[in-house]
């Protein structure tokens, strides 16, 4: 259904979405990074582990994010 989509749309749209995937994907890794920090610390020093829960919670956000950006990147490589 997201295909369809993105072939309705013009180029100019493709790289505007293709910006918006890779900000998001860079902000969402780097969140994620912090975290994983934040949760190995607190899983040393205070023996948390709820953290860890929150941080593979997260992961499939990243993942739909990364396949959402390929599949405009391979619309926008079709068309030039």
């Amino acid at each position: 259904m997201k295909d369809e989509t993105y072939s309705k749309l013009t180029l100019e749209e493709l790289k505007a979405k293709e910006k918006t995937y890779k900000v998001a994907f860079g902000v969402s890794l780097g969140l994620q990074i912090l975290l994983a920090v934040v949760a190995i610390y607190l899983m040393v020093t205070q023996k948390q582990f709820t953290y860890l829960v929150i941080l593979g919670g997260l992961i499939p956000s990243l993942i739909l994010t990364q396949k959402s950006l390929k599949k405009v990147q391979e619309e926008i490589k079709n068309r030039i």
